[in-house]
């Protein structure tokens, strides 16, 4: 078993690329992002053209022709002979004002697209390319295509004459499932097959890959209920009917507690796959690169398989189980309270000294200067007050001069004020030195009353505390609460309301969740507290802007008694 020490800060993602150090020349090398492609818009759906030119959607960006609340315009991108991609480029011909997604290429001048219907009829339609411009064709005619869903995704098989699409139609288990078309005669495709309940649930089966000689199905689902987003999974097909399939398996290289999906060989060569994934981003997603070595397939490097590999004798069990262990606990930790230590943003050799109150805190005695109130009615009250700096470190001073003698010495970084029965305050330095009539008004803590909880900051599209400034309030949140021991406290989670509704909604609760771990970790009743998560459907601020985008991206901490 390798130890890792809690004093130590490993990104997330960081503790599974570690074990690709024990066997690279056996398993996929590091995955990374693919460079020169990705922004903070959602990058989804890579398909290759037979040129290796990258096919893909961006959702949510500005220059869409839907604009920025446009789900998916098509967008490409060129390797250049040393394998540099080239600054993506919008193909006007191919998008439309709603979701727009590749499908595949027939063949070197053609295409097929998915449209959702808002300028052509939703269904998969065909673009032929006259020079460097795509011309539409026609709408191939798929028999009882019906989606109810807002997504979709799919393939065309590589001797053109299969489709594999995830879609929310007739037959589905419950949201959208894996179906497949066949090729009857030109333009003319039979009515999707539902793959089955071995492949379906009643959760979300998407963005399907089917291997070049269509007994590999890869695809995304989030079925498996483990508190996260979707992952890649893969299954092999049995026998001819299209139904019958072996139990999905998770392929561990690349699944995070974010979400993976659009799963796709670059060539069937170079042993390289492109899939797309949400660990760092506000939802969104970013293309990722993994390379292989010719030795296992890559769909062999599954969760369930890796004690397979020892007859080619490679590397010694031993090593594999060692290897296999940090695997699973680069994604289990994840859910562990002490993760929350860990923040994804300090560097490795830095370390997070949690600093939990003690009651012999020294106190030092001077007289008060400024005034501590009750909003509701400027009674004066008793207060505690305290110095913090980003270390966790915090003395308290029953009054004020010697306080602000502190404040000189530039050893704190904030002043935070506590009174029973009321919301506590944490005002930077300048804040205090400039409070108006010399009053700090803390508001009565009785239910209904709610507060954001500003100086929490999460790294991008993860449930990971961005820094040590969100410790530190949360130390100051365990302190209020146990100056208050009788309140009950709800954490709500939002979202802005770009990227995938149900991500943003699973995104908020895993946050608001992740609070409620460092404070339960701390010595508070799991019971006080209680959690939701509202994803982007309560936004207090226009989603336009990001200015109004930021605002929304908040938890919120709501009394209830």
């Amino acid at each position: 078993m390798i130890e890792l020490k809690s004093s130590k800060v490993l990104k997330a993602s960081g503790v599974f690329l570690l074990a690709f150090c024990f066997y690279s020349s056996l398993y996929a090398q590091m995955v990374s992002p693919v460079q020169g492609i990705n922004s903070p818009y959602d990058e989804h759906h890579p398909v290759i053209s037979p040129e290796g030119d990258l096919y893909f959607s961006v959702g949510f960006h500005p220059d869409n022709k839907g604009g920025a609340t446009d789900y998916g315009d098509i967008w490409k991108s060129t390797r250049d002979k040393n394998g540099n991609w080239s600054k993506p480029q919008r193909i006007p011909g191919l998008s439309t004002t709603g979701n727009d997604v590749v499908v595949g290429f027939p063949d070197a001048l053609s295409v097929l697209v998915y449209h959702e219907g808002n300028e052509r009829g939703q269904g998969v339609h065909q673009y032929s390319k006259f020079g460097r411009d795509w011309n539409y064709l026609r709408k191939l005619d798929i028999s009882n295509f019906r989606n109810t869903s807002k997504h979709f995704s799919g393939r065309l098989s590589e001797d053109g004459g299969v489709i594999v699409m995830s879609i929310n139609s007739f037959g589905s288990f419950g949201n959208e499932d894996l179906y497949v078309s066949f090729k009857e005669a030109e333009n003319v495709w039979t009515s999707p097959l539902n793959l089955g309940e071995t492949i379906n649930s009643y959760r979300q089966e998407q963005t399907p890959f089917i291997s070049s000689d269509q007994r590999i199905l890869y695809f995304s689902t989030n079925s498996e209920e483990k508190g996260r987003g979707k992952d890649i999974f893969f299954s092999e097909r049995l026998d001819d009917s299209w139904t019958s399939w072996t139990a999905p398996k998770a392929i561990k290289y690349a699944n995070t507690s974010g979400t993976e999906m659009g799963y796709t060989l670059l060539s069937k060569d170079d042993g390289i796959a492109i899939f797309t994934s949400t660990q760092n981003s506000e939802g969104f997603g970013d293309l990722m690169m993994v390379q292989f070595d010719a030795v296992v397939p890559a769909f062999e490097l599954a969760e369930n398989n890796v004690e397979d590999l020892v007859s080619e004798e490679e590397i010694p069990l031993s090593e594999l189980s060692q290897v296999d262990e940090v695997l699973s606990e680069s994604i289990d930790q994840q859910e562990d309270l002490l993760q929350v230590i860990e923040s994804d943003s300090v560097q490795a050799d830095d370390q997070i000294d949690i600093i939990i109150e003690d009651e012999k805190t020294p106190v030092i005695n001077q007289s008060e200067e400024i005034k501590v109130l009750s909003s509701r009615d400027k009674s004066q009250l008793e207060y505690r007050i305290y110095l913090s700096n980003n270390r966790g470190e915090k003395l308290e001073f029953e009054n004020q001069s010697k306080l602000n003698e502190a404040m000189d010495m530039g050893q704190f970084e904030a002043v935070f004020i506590t009174a029973s029965g009321h919301l506590p305050r944490d005002l930077s330095l300048d804040q205090w030195r400039n409070l108006p009539e010399g009053e700090v008004l803390l508001q009565p803590a009785v239910a209904g009353t709610a507060i954001v909880l500003e100086n929490i900051q999460f790294n991008r599209g993860t449930s990971d505390f961005a820094d040590a400034k969100s410790i530190q309030v949360l130390d100051q949140l365990v302190t209020f609460l146990k100056e208050n021991e009788t309140l009950k406290i709800r954490l709500e989670g939002h979202t802005d309301n770009a990227g995938d509704p149900v991500l943003n909604k699973d995104l908020s609760l895993k946050r608001a969740s992740k609070i409620r771990g460092y404070l339960t970790l701390n010595g508070i009743q799991f019971e006080r507290i209680r959690i939701s998560g509202w994803g982007g459907t309560r936004p207090v601020a226009d989603n336009n802007t990001e200015e109004g985008r930021d605002l929304n991206r908040r938890v919120e901490l709501l009394i209830e008694g």
